[in-house]
């Protein structure tokens, strides 16, 4: 189980330099990557990425993985780990339906 905050989760990503420029992949969802010229953007970049891979797997049915909890932090010149704030999740009760009067 990875870190949990009242109603958020932390994915964890590694950023890495690519080139000239960052790039942040999610480790557990796969094909969801940010970029940026730095490692901020890139980090900044994931978030929006994490919230659209989020919105696709809705209109689908489907939800995002829990995120693990990665024990190895070793941070390296050209990358390290960092845990990224997912989309809020919303755990909204059922509503009654209403019959129109």
């Amino acid at each position: 189980m990875g870190i949990y905050i009242k109603g958020r989760d932390f994915y964890p990503a590694k950023v890495r330099r690519s080139g000239a420029s960052f790039q942040a992949d999610f480790l557990d969802i796969p094909g969801c990557h940010g970029y940026g010229a730095t490692a901020i953007e890139a980090e900044a970049s994931a978030r929006q990425a994490l919230g659209a891979h989020m919105a696709t797997l809705g209109s689908y049915g489907r939800t995002l993985p829990t995120p693990s909890m990665i024990m190895d932090r070793a941070r390296s010149s050209d990358s390290y780990l960092v845990y990224i704030e997912g989309p809020e999740r919303v755990d909204r009760p059922t509503l009654p339906e209403f019959e129109a009067a």
